[in-house]
């Protein structure tokens, strides 16, 4: 059984076909039948890449997979159930990544894709990782197969939505020399975890130990373009009012040439190794899908991104500062994701000075003279997959991002768009950085770095019961911030619900929904019990009967509420049309008025509402009423 809530995806989660529980309900992987995949056409590949060098990885294939018409459905004995899709393409594909244009995933629910062999597992896929638009990007499964698997517990089924609408094939120098093509000038190297090489250290090793806050800024980022798929680096910059907007750089020409489609771009944060040496098991990471362009410059190749959503406080991120000022570094760092490997640094321990002549890029861009800085790393080096990543001085403040250079295992050289030019840049909003890092026109030279402000936070938990004090299993419990930040999860068997950690600082509102049939708890006891009380023989006692028996939302208890509750009885109506199946009040609320809690002009409250959150909050407590029931006989476990 999966955990009713969802505040935070489990560490080393595994696909119910691979923890070993389901073995004797699911079919084996060999039993399910794959969709086969479109081959590539390598000929126009060689071609596009020889103009466009350094940036594409994958190439994309469409197609129409959704949870209706196709893979293969397994219902479980809880009353879930689980989808499950195989995908292969032609052999000789080094990797499949899955596009999704809708993905909803339901309270409870979860989703994965995965290697046959069960050796790589990624997901589960958590709310944070999906675009506001319901667009998602996977990572790269290795191989040319991979599982899909849609796990939907019983209290959300058929709730679920998945379509994916494109699979983009990773492809090398060697898919193109086994169809014959010259691969002189063709990317042709694998990508992805474990590829970069030795001469490129971890961050986590002893050199690194001094930009512990600087790393965390970092990410992966994988570029989704109308093309396929591509690798880079980026990192958040803190702004002039250091109010944790969402702000990330990377380099211009990551998506040069291409169509970018932002809203499927995704940044992978806190990807890399615990220890020094490289691990043998990829590393877990959170990541954010969907961003925005706000400007970029080709000249000093920068690019600047608003990510969809703010970070949330458990990827503990950090906001770079800065320094624009026309000097050169007396030393540089470059943390950076090389092929789309874990995080790795390297060093220039010496004067990094601006290079005084232009540049002639291997994509027919020229860059004008003064406008980079020239570093010759003494540790590390750099490659494809490393663009974009921040040139850190001597204080850990950003000058510059990585455009190109010669990398080596010894002596490679880098040049870096200089942050001191790009602030003015084309002279535009849309082509300079000062009228979003300084939006209010300071004048700021040197800015600070900036911890997240929803680093930090607590819990918050409550019990969803009825009147009678049963617990209520099952119902869908929303969090909504002001600031953006949202999540749900479902009560467990005892009614209970808990999310954490929640951003300290934050006000936020706690509400609490729930299907159920309409006949649940419905009788003619409720007609004969709501008749006695229209009739003054025998008032309803309590105020939760009250909302009971208000079946038409009209703040009173008349002939109207008792028809309809007839007409859901006999069948003629099949629901309740003014009122949800299931009302929650928050426990503390005290209803007041002789005449019945509808006395008044006061709303009874169907949320609660928590201002400047500092602390643990566990008693957001709910009690729950059965529409159209008056005499408490629902059962909540429906």
């Amino acid at each position: 059984m999966l955990p009713s809530i969802f505040a935070q995806a489990p560490k080393r989660a595994l696909p119910l076909s691979l923890n070993g529980l389901m073995a004797d309900v699911l079919p084996a992987q060999v039993l399910l039948q794959p969709y086969r995949l479109a081959g590539l056409d390598m000929k126009r590949l060689q071609a596009e890449d020889a103009l466009r060098p350094g940036t594409r990885f994958a190439a994309p294939v469409k197609v129409d997979f959704d949870l209706t018409s196709s893979g293969v459905w397994t219902g479980l004995p809880d009353g879930g159930a689980v989808w499950k899709l195989k995908l292969e393409a032609p052999v000789g594909s080094l990797g499949l990544i899955a596009l999704y244009d809708e993905l909803y995933l339901p309270p409870g629910s979860s989703l994965f894709m995965y290697s046959p062999d069960g050796k790589f597992v990624e997901g589960p896929v958590s709310p944070e990782q999906i675009s506001p638009e319901g667009h998602f990007a996977s990572g790269l499964v290795p191989g040319n197969t991979a599982i899909i698997e849609y796990y939907e517990p019983a209290a959300s089924r058929g709730k679920g939505r998945v379509h994916i609408f494109r699979v983009d094939q990773a492809y090398h120098r060697e898919n193109l020399k086994a169809s014959g093509f010259d691969v002189g000038s063709v990317l042709g190297e694998e990508l992805g975890f474990g590829t970069s090489g030795n001469c490129h250290p971890n961050i986590t090793c002893p050199e690194g130990a001094v930009f512990e806050k600087e790393k965390r800024a970092l990410c992966r980022v994988i570029l989704v373009l109308e093309e396929g798929t591509g690798y880079c680096t980026g990192s958040l910059v803190n702004n002039a009012r250091s109010d944790g907007r969402p702000l990330l750089i990377s380099a211009f020409h990551c998506q040069d040439g291409y169509t970018p489609m932002y809203s499927f771009w995704r940044f992978d944060f806190n990807y890399e190794s615990k220890e020094c040496a490289n691990p043998a098991e990829e590393p877990l990471l959170n990541s954010i899908t969907g961003c925005r362009r706000l400007s970029g410059y080709q000249k000093t190749d920068f690019l600047l991104l608003e990510l969809s959503r703010r970070l949330p406080g458990t990827f503990k991120t950090y906001f770079l500062g800065w320094n624009r000022m026309n000097v050169q570094p007396s030393g540089g760092a470059v943390i950076h994701h090389p092929r789309g490997d874990i995080k790795k640094l390297s060093l220039d321990r010496d004067p990094i000075p601006i290079f005084q002549d232009g540049i002639q890029w291997n994509n027919e861009v020229a860059t004008p003279a003064g406008h980079h800085l020239r570093a010759q790393f003494d540790f590390g080096s750099f490659d494809i997959g490393s663009s974009g990543a921040p040139l850190l001085n001597q204080e850990g403040r950003y000058v510059g991002q990585l455009h190109g250079g010669s990398a080596s295992c010894s002596g490679a050289i880098a040049y870096f768009g200089r942050m001191a030019v790009s602030w003015e840049g084309g002279g535009s909003p849309s082509s300079r950085l000062k009228d979003w890092l300084d939006p209010a026109g300071q004048n700021i030279t040197v800015m600070d770095g900036f911890e997240n402000p929803f680093n930090s936070g607590g819990e918050v938990a409550g019990m969803v019961t009825t009147e009678t004090g049963d617990a209520i299993p099952g119902a869908l419990v929303s969090l909504k911030s002001s600031n953006g930040f949202s999540t749900e999860g479902i009560t467990d068997s005892v009614g209970k619900f808990s999310f954490s950690p929640i951003p300290y600082g934050s006000s936020f509102e706690v509400s609490v929904a729930k299907t159920d049939t309409p006949l649940n708890g419905l009788s003619v006891s409720d007609v004969v019990k709501l008749q006695k009380h229209i009739l003054n023989v025998e008032l309803l006692s309590s105020p939760f009967q009250w909302i009971a028996a208000d079946v038409n939302a009209s703040r009173s208890i008349s002939t109207m509420d008792l028809i309809q509750i007839r007409k859901v009885i006999l069948g003629v109506e099949v629901e309740f049309k003014s009122v949800p199946p299931w009302i929650f009040v928050p426990a503390e609320y005290e209803f007041s008025g002789s005449a019945g809690p509808f006395s008044g002009s006061v709303q009874i409250p169907q949320a609660i509402q928590v201002q400047n959150f500092v602390k643990d909050v566990l008693d957001l407590d709910f009690i729950g009423v059965k529409a159209g029931d008056v005499n408490n006989s629902a059962n909540p476990n429906n």
